[in-house]
């Protein structure tokens, strides 16, 4: 079993910033605020940056982990699994699993776009 450990940033402003003007690391503390545990074996772990944290439990674990950034409750697992029939490959019956690697929320985080490390 791992878990994720969720460190905040004590920033010098409290407005968000764009990401091209977040501030050096040198400016910045960190302190523990919380260590999630579960079925869980991240690779890589991502903020919405409007409330949301995704944790890519890659190969091991084949899902992606949605939280709360502000409860650090978990919301949804997402599984990596796809059944190529359910959309209309009716030649294919088989599961075909990924290994989420890394993600990627759009710009309004609305969206999270995360790459498997094989499908």
């Amino acid at each position: 079993m791992r878990s994720i450990i969720f460190l905040a940033l004590s920033l010098l402003s409290t407005a968000l910033l764009p990401a091209q003007a977040q501030p050096l690391t040198s400016d910045t503390k960190m302190s523990l605020v919380k260590t999630i545990t579960g079925d869980i074996s991240p690779k890589s772990v991502r903020s919405s940056g409007n409330g949301l944290v995704s944790a890519h439990n890659m190969m091991y674990k084949h899902s992606v982990t949605i939280y709360d950034a502000n409860t650090f409750d978990l919301i949804r697992t997402i599984s990596d699994s796809v059944q190529l029939s359910s959309f209309g490959h009716s030649k294919s019956t088989s599961i075909f699993k990924g290994a989420p690697v890394e993600g990627a929320y759009s710009p309004d985080g609305k969206y999270l776009y995360v790459t498997n490390y094989s499908m």
